[in-house]
């Protein structure tokens, strides 16, 4: 089974107060160091943002969103319809313990499901998921109506919950941590040293 990667780097972070998808963090941006971790993963890859015309040290193509709607589900809907497989996982940028482990542990539970993603003691993990193609329309049809939320789909899909696994651990940290704020860049950078 064929599948695309789309790092979703879009959003202006009203908390960090700048561009996420280009903090170094340990001498690197943020989505260099989740793009060399999908490389070793998939063959095609794509980035979702409207504020990058090109990234240092990334040779994968840049799709704007679709709509000038500031949401997650609006990058998704971009990248499946640029994609060309039936699948596509949406990793976002800002992830810097995202591994091969976790991306391929979540691969294999792909079923022909329209909708794979982690669900931990922390709740789900769309933004290191597998969607189907199929889920173009809905998505559609719930952004016109301005419902934004990604776990307001799982009505309409066929979706599958995985669950607590050691391949979302990594250095002692959960895979889906993500930057928000500078405190979190601070603990990366000591963990990223140590």
């Amino acid at each position: 089974m064929d599948f695309t990667c789309a790092i979703l780097a879009g959003g202006r972070s009203k908390r960090m107060g700048r561009d996420k998808a280009t903090l170094k963090v340990c001498d690197k941006a943020l989505i260099q160091q989740v793009y060399e971790k999908a490389r070793h993963v998939f063959k095609d890859i794509l980035i979702v943002s409207n504020h990058h015309e090109s990234f240092y040290g990334i040779e994968a193509p840049i799709i704007r969103d679709i709509l000038p709607i500031q949401s997650s589900i609006v990058g998704i809907a971009s990248a499946l319809l640029a994609a060309n497989t039936t699948y596509v996982f949406v990793l976002a940028c800002d992830m810097p313990f995202v591994s091969v482990q976790s991306i391929e542990f979540v691969l294999k539970e792909v079923h022909g499901e329209d909708i794979i993603l982690p669900h931990t003691r922390s709740g789900f993990e769309p933004l290191h998921a597998v969607y189907n193609r199929s889920c173009i329309s809905v998505m559609l049809t719930r952004i016109g109506l301005q419902h934004l939320k990604i776990t307001d789909l799982f009505p309409f899909f066929s979706v599958k919950e995985v669950g607590e696994h050691p391949a979302f651990m990594d250095r002692g940290m959960s895979v889906f941590t993500n930057i928000t704020v500078e405190d979190d860049l601070s603990l990366v950078q000591r963990l990223g040293n140590g």
